[in-house]
C-alpha cells in the first residue's frame, strides 16, 4: 500500500507540474495577442503583485505563473524591439562591415543571407554605431561564405513587409527570427580577417562537399537538404510536389529526423556495452544518454536549430534524464516542458508556423496514440499515426493558410520510413565516410534513393493538387479542433457521431457578401504594383494581379491568391489585366492555374504570355451584375504605348463608383475626357507618377479618394508629391496601400459609401510597423 500511495502521490505531482508548465506558457502567449506592449511601470506594478497572488491558494500560484510569464514575454518584447533599425535610418544607403552568419541562400538573382555583429562604417548618424541583425539580398553578387567579414554599401530599412488577408505575415516572421533590419546590397569589399569559428563555416563546408559529390545528378542534390538543413537546393517545381502530396516535413533536419538519430546512437551505444566492446566498465545507460543527447545537439546544430530541432532536442534530453534517474513522469511532462522551455528562450517563436505544426503533431500523436501500442500490430500502429497526424494538423493548417493534401496519409505511409530509415542513416553516414575518407559509394546511393521517393512523389502529386480553404472564423474552428480531438482522443467511440457532425464546420465560407446593388472594392497591398477585388452579391471580378519579381517571387501566388481565399472568393468570374507590365500583369499565369476563372480581358494582350487564356477587352463594352454597372470605356488601340494600352473600367451606380485607369498617362486622360468619369473612388493612375493625374482629369472623376498602390521607398519616387498635392488642393482623400495594407470600400448609393477597413490596423500587432 505505502508503494501504491507513493506512486499515486507521484503522479499527482507530474500531473499539477504539467498544468503548471502550461499555464506559465499561457503567460508567455498573451502578449503576442497585443497591439501594444504594456510600458515598463505597469510590467513593474505586474511583478510586485505575482507574490501577493501566490499567497491565494491553490489558483493564486497558476494565476503567478500566469502573470510571471505576460511579465516575461513583454521584457523580451520590449528588448527586441528596441533592437530595430533606428527611424533614422529607415531607406538611407550607408557603408557597413558585418560578419556573414548562416547558410548564404543563392536566388535567382543574386544571394540571400544574415549579417550580424554589423557597425555602420560611413553614414550622417554616426561612425561605428552597432546594427541589428540584417536579412540581407545581394543582387548579382558574389558568393559570400559563413564566418566571412564584409565590407557592404547597402540600402537599409526597417523590417517592413506587405499587409494583406491570408495568414503570413512576413513583419511577424521577421520579428519572430531576430531579424530587426533588411538590406539590399549594392556592392561589396570581403575584409582581410580570419573566419569565425561556430557551426556556421562547418555546415557550409559541409555542403560545398555534398555539392561536389552530388553536382553530376542535379536530383540527388536534395540530399544537402537533409544533412545540413540547406532548403534553397529544393525548387520551386519540388516544393509544389511536397505541399500536394503533404510531405514538406520530410525535406528538413525536422524534429523526427533528430529523434530517430538520438535513439540510433543510443541503440548503438547500448548493444556496444551489453557485447563487451567497451574498455570500460561504466553503467550502459550513463554512456549511451550523453552520447544520445551530444549526437541530437550535433545534428540539430546542423539545421541551425529551427524550433522543431529544438524540440525534438528538448524531448530527447528531457526523456534521457528521466531514464538516468529512473522515473517516469509520462509523455505530457515532456512534451509541456519542451514546449515551455522554447518559448521562454524565444517568446516570439510562436508567430512561426513550424512552432505549431511541429508542437501540435507531437502532442496529437500522444493523444491518439499513448497507452494502446502494446495491443496492436506495426503496421496498425503506424498507419494510426499518420491517420492521427491527418486529422489532428488540418485545422491548425488552416490556421496558418498553408495547403492540405488528401493522399498525404497513404503517401507518408511510405515515405516517412523511406527517408527516416533509409535515406537519412545512410546520407549521414555517407557524409562522414567522404569527410574522413573520401568514400562516396554511400552518398550517391542515398541521393539516388532520394530521388526515387521523388519519382513517387511526383507521380502522386499528378492525382490531386493542394487544398488552400478560407479561415472558417474562430468559433467555427474551435469547435473543428474539438471535434478532430474527440475523433483522436481515447473517447473516440463515445464522440464519434457529435464529432463527424462537428467537423464539417472547417470548411465553412464564413465571409459576408456585398448586398444587392452594392460594390465592394479592396485594394490589395502588392507594392509596386496593382491588384483590385470588386465584388458584388454573386460575383467576383479581379483588375490586375500584382508582379512576378525576378527573384522568381510571384505575387499572384504568394499574396493575391492567398488574400482572395481568405476573403471567401471561390472563384473569378472575370479577371482583367490592364495591360502587360509586370507589375500588373506578372501574377495572372499564377491565378489561372489555383482558382477557376471563367474569363480573362487585358489591354495589350497580345503580349501576355500564350498560355494565359485572354481577350482584348473592348471599349464600349458594358455588362450587369447584381445592379452593378461595369463598363470598358477606354483602351488606346496600337501602337500606342504599353502605358497608354491600358483597359481603363469603370464599375459602380452613378457616383458611387470606382475608376480604374491602369498605368494611363495623361494623354490617355484627356481623350477621356468626353466620357463620363464621376467615381467617389478613383485608383491613381500610374501608380501616381508625375505624368498622371492631371487637374482636368481629377476634375472630371471629382473623387472623394484616390489610392495610390506604390511599394514604400520605391525607387520611382511614387506617388510623386506634387500629385498628391494636387489631389489635396482639389479636397481628395489620398489614401496610399503602403501605410494602410489591403483596404476596402464600400460603394452603395443607397446608404453612402464608406471606408470599411485597411487592413494594417485591422491585423495590427505591436510588431507591425
Amino acid at each position: 500500500m505505502p508503494g501504491g500511495n507513493g506512486g499515486a502521490q507521484e503522479v499527482g505531482f507530474f500531473s499539477s507540474l504539467v498544468s503548471r508548465l502550461l499555464v506559465l506558457w499561457l503567460g508567455l502567449l498573451l502578449p503576442l495577442t497585443l497591439e501594444s506592449l504594456p510600458s515598463l511601470p505597469w510590467l513593474f506594478c505586474l511583478t510586485c503583485l505575482i507574490p501577493l497572488v501566490g499567497l491565494w491558494r491553490p489558483a493564486g500560484r497558476h494565476i503567478g505563473l500566469l502573470l510571471a510569464g505576460v511579465v516575461w514575454a513583454c521584457l523580451f518584447h520590449h528588448q527586441q524591439m528596441e533592437q530595430r533599425l533606428d527611424s533614422a535610418l529607415d531607406m538611407q544607403r550607408v557603408v557597413l562591415e558585418g560578419r556573414v552568419q548562416g547558410l548564404p541562400e543563392a536566388t535567382d538573382t543574386g544571394w540571400r543571407f544574415r549579417i550580424a555583429d554589423a557597425r555602420l562604417q560611413d553614414s550622417p548618424q554616426g561612425v561605428g554605431q552597432a546594427l541589428p541583425s540584417i536579412r540581407a539580398h545581394w543582387y548579382a553578387g558574389e558568393q559570400v561564405f559563413p564566418g566571412e567579414h564584409w565590407r557592404f554599401e547597402a540600402r537599409l530599412r526597417r523590417p517592413r513587409g506587405m499587409s494583406n488577408p491570408g495568414r503570413f505575415d512576413y513583419e511577424a516572421w521577421l520579428y519572430a527570427n531576430g531579424v530587426g533590419a533588411v538590406a539590399s546590397i549594392s556592392s561589396g569589399e570581403r575584409m582581410q580577417r580570419p573566419k569565425t569559428s561556430g557551426l556556421g563555416p562547418v555546415r557550409d563546408y559541409i555542403r560545398q562537399r555534398l555539392q561536389r559529390v552530388l553536382v553530376e545528378s542535379p536530383g540527388h542534390s536534395r540530399l544537402t537538404a537533409l544533412v545540413v538543413g540547406d532548403r534553397s537546393v529544393l525548387d520551386k517545381s519540388d516544393w509544389d510536389v511536397l505541399q500536394a502530396t503533404g510531405t514538406s516535413h520530410l525535406m528538413v533536419i525536422s524534429g523526427l529526423h533528430v529523434g530517430m538519430f538520438a535513439a540510433a546512437i543510443f541503440g548503438l551505444a547500448a548493444l556496444a556495452g551489453r557485447m563487451g566492446l567497451l574498455p570500460f566498465t561504466w553503467p550502459r545507460l550513463w554512456l549511451a544518454a550523453p552520447l544520445a543527447v551530444l549526437a541530437a545537439a550535433l545534428y540539430a546544430g546542423l539545421a541551425g536549430f529551427a524550433v522543431p530541432t529544438q524540440r525534438a532536442l528538448l524531448m530527447v534530453a528531457l526523456v534521457l534524464l528521466a531514464k538516468l534517474i529512473y522515473r517516469q513522469p509520462g509523455p505530457w511532462l515532456f512534451w509541456s516542458a519542451a514546449l515551455c522551455s522554447v518559448t521562454l528562450f524565444n517568446p516570439a517563436a510562436p508567430l512561426l508556423a513550424g512552432f505549431w505544426l511541429s508542437f501540435m503533431a507531437v502532442g496529437l500523436l500522444i493523444l491518439g496514440m499513448h497507452g494502446r501500442l502494446q495491443t496492436k500490430g506495426l503496421w496498425w500502429r503506424w498507419g494510426r499515426a499518420q491517420w492521427v497526424v491527418f486529422i489532428g494538423l488540418w485545422p491548425w493548417l488552416l490556421l496558418w493558410g498553408m495547403p492540405g493534401s488528401i493522399i498525404s496519409p497513404l503517401v507518408n505511409v511510405l515515405a516517412i520510413p523511406w527517408v527516416s530509415l533509409i535515406v537519412v542513416p545512410a546520407a549521414l553516414l555517407g557524409t562522414v565516410l567522404e569527410l574522413v575518407f573520401g568514400a562516396t559509394w554511400l552518398l550517391i546511393g542515398a541521393g539516388k534513393a532520394l530521388a526515387a521517393l521523388f519519382a513517387m512523389l511526383s507521380w502522386a502529386a499528378q492525382w490531386h493538387l493542394p487544398s488552400y480553404l478560407p479561415f472558417p472564423g474562430w468559433f467555427n474552428w474551435s469547435l473543428g479542433t474539438l471535434a478532430a480531438l474527440a475523433l483522436l482522443s481515447p473517447l473516440a467511440r463515445l464522440l464519434c457521431v457529435p464529432a463527424l457532425v462537428c467537423l464539417p464546420v472547417l470548411l465553412s465560407n464564413p465571409q459576408a457578401r456585398p448586398q444587392e446593388r452594392q460594390l465592394w472594392v479592396t485594394v490589395l497591398d502588392v507594392g509596386q504594383g496593382l491588384a483590385v477585388l470588386l465584388q458584388t452579391r454573386e460575383h467576383n471580378l479581379l483588375y490586375d494581379a500584382g508582379a512576378r519579381l525576378s527573384s522568381g517571387f510571384d505575387l499572384g501566388e504568394a499574396v493575391v491568391h492567398p488574400a482572395l481565399v481568405e476573403l471567401g472568393v471561390e472563384r473569378l468570374e472575370r479577371m482583367l489585366i490592364s495591360h502587360a507590365d509586370n507589375d500588373h500583369a506578372g501574377g495572372a499565369m499564377a491565378m489561372v492555374t489555383r482558382m477557376p476563372v471563367t474569363e480573362v480581358l487585358a489591354g495589350q494582350h497580345e503580349a501576355l504570355p500564350p498560355a494565359l487564356p485572354v481577350r482584348p477587352c473592348k471599349p464600349g463594352e458594358s455588362w450587369q451584375w447584381n445592379g452593378i454597372s461595369f463598363a470598358v470605356i477606354y483602351s488606346a488601340p496600337p501602337p500606342a504605348p504599353a502605358n497608354e494600352r491600358s483597359c481603363v473600367l469603370r464599375a459602380g451606380i452613378g457616383a458611387a463608383s470606382v475608376l480604374l485607369p491602369g498605368d494611363l498617362g495623361i494623354r490617355g486622360e484627356y481623350q477621356m475626357l468626353r466620357e463620363t468619369l464621376t467615381a467617389q473612388l478613383l485608383l491613381a493612375p500610374h501608380h501616381g507618377s508625375r505624368t498622371s493625374s492631371s487637374y482636368a482629369f481629377i476634375r472630371a472623376v471629382d473623387p472623394r479618394w484616390a489610392v495610390f498602390s506604390a511599394g514604400a521607398g520605391n525607387a520611382f519616387n511614387h506617388p510623386h508629391p506634387k500629385v498628391v498635392d494636387r489631389y489635396r488642393e482639389l479636397g481628395v482623400e489620398p489614401v496610399y496601400t503602403s501605410a494602410s495594407g489591403a483596404i476596402r470600400f464600400v460603394l452603395d448609393e443607397a446608404g453612402g459609401s464608406y471606408r470599411k477597413w485597411s487592413w494594417r490596423d485591422k491585423a495590427r500587432r505591436f510588431w507591425h510597423e
